[in-house]
């Protein structure tokens, strides 16, 4: 059974420890999730609510804190399985841009999948392993179904292609959505600056990697990723959702840049 408080905790909050015990996630509806290094995960559900209640935060961040201590990053970000088998990751600083142009590279070209947090090696930035789960969308509508797990979650599972979450893959970049200056949708580089901005943006549960790792490892994991991982803006025209449209752009955009890096 997982504790009620870690004994000596690095860092605290109301919401979770962590420390040599491993990290403990107090959710707000009620219920502990427990990762302790080399003994693995326990999950105590609150009484009153249904089995499962707390497989969504362990998929999250139990999946996450898993990663800390095993010596990777978590990074908020969505996985696609191109048709050569390379991954790239889907991040945004706006969830619905993110997950839904990963939906729509599944839908438009029957591309697999997974949710976020995808955990990355810092010191070899093209191994990423995911949590092998399918992805999931905001729920943003009050006439949306009914989520599978508690009333009133933010959250719904959407039935796509998942990348298998018990292996390491090969991934090739990272791209960054966003709105862009123009009525067309523009991909292109980001200078290192920028792009260790960009992987700082979007680490997964930073304050417990810092306690864990310490201000001066995170920040060298930071400049190392930005260094190893390519990382690309795709801009969208102001006010444009994903589309099966854009998402035919991104992977036409995406091809010729990969086959301009082939030939230099």
């Amino acid at each position: 059974m997982p504790p009620q408080r870690l004994a000596k905790p690095v860092e605290s909050t109301p919401f979770f420890d962590v420390g040599p015990e491993g990290f403990l996630m107090l959710p707000p509806a009620g219920g502990r999730l427990h990762y302790a290094p080399g003994a693995g995960l326990a999950l105590a559900n609150p009484p009153d609510r249904p089995e499962g209640d707390l497989l969504p935060f362990a998929w999250s961040s139990g999946f996450a804190a898993a990663a800390w201590f095993d010596g990777r990053v978590p990074l908020r970000a969505n996985a696609v399985r191109l048709t050569d088998g390379n991954l790239i990751l889907i991040a945004s600083d706006r969830d619905d841009l993110q997950e839904g142009m990963a939906v729509a590279l599944s839908e438009t070209f029957g591309l697999a999948v997974s949710d976020a947090p995808v955990v990355i090696d810092p010191e070899d930035a093209s191994r990423v392993c995911t949590n092998g789960r399918p992805i999931t969308q905001r729920r943003t509508r009050k006439d949306a179904d009914a989520p599978p797990v508690r009333e009133g979650a933010r959250r719904l599972q959407l039935d796509c292609p998942t990348i298998d979450g018990l292996a390491v893959h090969p991934c090739v970049a990272m791209i960054s959505l966003g709105d862009g200056r123009g009525p067309e949708a523009d991909l292109k580089d980001l200078p290192l600056m920028a792009s260790v901005a960009e992987i700082r943006k979007h680490i997964f549960m930073p304050l417990v990697g810092t306690a864990i790792w310490g201000e001066d490892t995170i920040s060298a994991a930071h400049m190392v990723l930005a260094n190893t991982l390519p990382i690309l803006r795709y801009g969208l025209p102001p006010g444009a959702m994903p589309s099966a449209e854009l998402a035919s752009d991104l992977m036409a955009q995406l091809d010729a840049r990969f086959r301009e890096r082939e030939t230099r």
